[in-house]
């Protein structure tokens, strides 16, 4: 008897395995890939806090020959790198940089002035004839605007002025891209921030979620109709939150493919909807599986699911917490060690 547990256990434990090594494997390959880190504009002048770092700005233009101003330091040499996009054809907007050094004195947009001892770069727009690029971390499609990368010419403060037609625009600023433990966790809401800015409903964005929750407890229930262990619905309604969020990354890439076709870049995205439902079939999975008193190795893994559903933006940050909570839940008895 002893050895066909001992047995079932290794068996389990090489079910585990190998997803376990693919995750950590993913973990490695996408910390260093690029991304800008989202803000959503909220005023007229915007103090960009770090001129190297990489943000995307998302904004509004109001009335015509009114700017967004964004004000971003730099020292001497630092490159600043600064381009314009929008989600709606024909209205990415162009835009001024104003500061110390730049030697012409381009007319930069109205109600803009130029401080004695600057100057001005208008920076006009790309090919608006350019279809639509791919952007796969949001994901969404984008028409390009316009762009300039060049070394601070003096050490100061710098104006970006925005200015165009009515609409919604990106502006994307600097080039290093690193993102703090707390924004990198917090990018789940912020795309859903980026999401209203879109235009697109909340309730839409989170349908896929809440179906995978409804329609999955449905079936655990009949799978599972009195769990051994208690506390078996927490890893289970995390697992199928981590399947919502993949399920949506997923629409919204097809619907941005509606728009610029296929793209390499895509393989990107499915990457970061495929970890988030591998994670969650294994948090189901591990909830089915569990007996009354779960072991330290289960417990173990509904902790590391759910920090990897934190890092890889699985279950909109509710559902990792729910899968870590579940395993300091208590048990029926004192848990094994196997």
């Amino acid at each position: 008897m002893a050895i066909s547990i001992v047995s079932h256990d290794r068996d389990r434990t090489m079910h585990i395995r190998s997803p376990a090594i693919i995750l950590l494997v993913a973990l490695l390959m996408v910390i260093p890939s690029g991304a800008h880190a989202p803000r959503i504009s909220t005023g007229d002048v915007v103090v960009v806090p770090d001129a190297e770092k990489s943000f995307a700005w998302y904004g509004l233009l109001g009335e015509p020959g009114a700017p967004d101003l964004y004000l971003i330091s730099a020292e001497a040499g630092t490159e600043l790198r600064i381009s314009t996009s929008s989600p709606d054809p024909g209205t990415a907007p162009p835009f001024a940089l104003i500061g110390p050094g730049i030697t012409t004195r381009d007319l930069p947009p109205a109600d803009t002035g130029i401080p004695e001892g600057e100057g001005s770069i208008v920076v006009p727009l790309l090919d608006t004839r350019q279809p639509p690029a791919y952007e796969p971390f949001t994901p969404m499609a984008l028409y390009e605007g316009a762009s300039l990368s060049l070394p601070a010419p003096a050490s100061g403060t710098y104006t970006i002025a925005v200015t165009g037609a009515e609409g919604r625009y990106l502006l994307a600023t600097g080039f290093s891209e690193e993102f703090s433990p707390a924004e990198w966790v917090l990018i789940p809401v912020s795309i859903l921030s980026v999401r209203l800015w879109q235009g697109q409903n909340l309730f839409a964005n989170l349908l896929p979620m809440l179906a995978a929750i409804l329609i999955g407890a449905w079936w655990f229930r009949r799978r599972n109709p009195a769990p051994p262990w208690r506390w078996a619905w927490l890893p289970a309604i995390a697992g199928f939150s981590f399947l919502g969020s993949g399920i949506l990354v997923v629409i919204q890439m097809v619907a941005a493919a509606q728009v610029t076709g296929l793209s390499p870049s895509m393989l990107l995205t499915v990457f970061f909807a495929a970890v988030p439902v591998i994670l969650g079939l294994l948090l189901v999975r591990t909830a089915a599986v569990t007996g009354p008193s779960p072991s330290y190795r289960e417990r173990a893994m509904m902790m590391i699911l759910g920090f990897c559903g934190l890092i890889f933006w699985a279950g909109l940050i509710a559902g990792p917490v729910l899968a870590m909570v579940a395993s300091l839940m208590p048990g029926a008895g004192t848990p094994g060690a196997s």
